[in-house]
């Protein structure tokens, strides 16, 4: 699948140009801020400035965001909520189950005329699909 080497190599630019644009040179440390939830956009908002303190770049500027995290302790019931930067944001993309074919019926009747239906199958189907479709459709 060529979406993998695609987006390393989007990922392999951007981090390339954001190191070298860079406007900060001494990288602070910064500590990882935890809320509980009840206050996220104070906890966003300073979580985003410490990152902004390390990372200073045009690429930031334009390409990053933060994507909140909620974590449960399942013994005590803790709630920790983090805001961590991202530069891409991978999604599923759904997949296809079925596909559309075309069948026409014509029948013994001499005076019939044929009828073309479009039916809607699984994608790995068996012909027992196409058939009990095409049966459920035109009475066959």
């Amino acid at each position: 699948y060529h979406q993998h080497d695609s987006q390393e190599l989007l990922s392999f630019l951007l981090d390339g140009l954001h190191e070298d644009l860079n406007r900060v040179i001494q990288r602070p440390y910064v500590e990882a801020i935890d809320g509980n939830g009840t206050n996220d956009e104070d906890i966003a908002t300073r979580s985003w400035a410490g990152h902004k303190r390390r990372n200073d770049s045009v690429i930031v500027d334009l390409f990053q965001a933060q994507l909140r995290s909620t974590l449960v302790c399942p013994d005590c019931s803790k709630i920790s909520v983090t805001f961590d930067p991202y530069l891409y944001l991978s999604l599923p993309l759904p997949t296809i189950a079925s596909r559309y074919v075309e069948a026409i019926v014509a029948l013994r009747d001499p005076h019939a005329v044929p009828t073309k239906y479009k039916l809607r199958v699984p994608k790995r189907g068996k012909i027992s699909d196409l058939k009990r479709e095409l049966s459920a459709r035109c009475g066959v």
